[in-house]
């Protein structure tokens, strides 16, 4: 029998998941265990430094800004950065 049998739902925005997916990614963890170790108070390793996030947040920022023709292009660029400064591949 499976240890984990009760699910928790959570709405979060396109950006915020993406940003999760990841950190996830960054600490080699599924998604759902890179927020179970995070909601329990564990600092997965890899996790990258507050400045990293305002950065982040910065680039969302100034996607959300821009015209919705140029949204997938945009989109794919600050993906592209979000990678550099995670550390993705």
């Amino acid at each position: 029998m499976r240890k984990r049998s009760v699910g928790i739902n959570v709405r979060v925005s396109v950006t915020e998941k993406r940003k999760m997916t990841l950190m996830a990614k960054r600490c080699g963890l599924s998604l759902s265990e890179y927020l179970r170790q995070r909601a329990l108070g564990y600092e997965p390793g890899g996790h990258p430094s507050k400045e990293v996030f305002d950065v982040l947040d910065k680039i969302d920022e100034m996607a959300e800004s821009c015209s919705v023709r140029d949204g997938a292009a945009i989109n794919a660029q600050t993906d592209r950065l979000r990678d550099l400064l995670i550390g993705g591949n």
